[in-house]
């Protein structure tokens, strides 16, 4: 039977946590404890490990999307086994998942014309006095990532 893997509390502060980028794809084989994707809160980057073992049904959210604590965010099983059966009752968190891939924008903490990018390249960016708008995102979907940030600062002053 496939098991739900949902977004953890990582905190008393934490509503909503990044995640930043799958390290797997449907398909894949995975074990308990292995990484399944990096994971971004206001304070900190951590993996997100399994607590499954099996295959990787499917994945629910993308790369860069914020999405909220408790949420299902993938499904692992036996190889070739039907998500459908193993979706939870219709009152449980899984609606929350889909509306949420209907319209990720109203996850998003900065307005929709700022540029994409994490809290803690936010930070960096601000302690090297990097102007983020003067920067285009090479990440997925066009978010700004550390090297972006790292780049522009040893082309010189920036945004000044």
């Amino acid at each position: 039977m496939a098991k739900a893997i949902k977004m953890p509390d990582l905190g008393t502060t934490v509503d909503t946590i990044t995640l930043i980028e799958w390290k797997v794809k449907p398909g894949d084989a995975v074990k308990r404890g292995e990484p399944l994707a990096a994971i971004e809160t206001d304070k900190a980057v951590t993996e997100l490990e399994s607590v499954g073992e099996g295959t990787v049904l499917k994945l629910l959210v993308e790369d860069g999307e914020e999405i909220e604590v408790g949420t299902v965010i993938a499904y692992i099983g036996e190889a070739g086994e039907s998500v459908v059966a193993a979706a939870p009752p219709a009152d449980a968190k899984v609606e929350e998942a889909d509306a949420s891939e209907a319209k990720p924008a109203a996850f998003r903490k900065q307005p929709a014309d700022s540029p994409r990018v994490s809290p803690v390249v936010r930070n960096l960016a601000t302690k090297m006095g990097v102007d983020l708008a003067k920067i285009n995102g090479t990440g997925r979907h066009g978010m700004i990532t550390r090297e972006d940030v790292l780049g522009a600062a040893k082309t010189g002053p920036v945004g000044h």
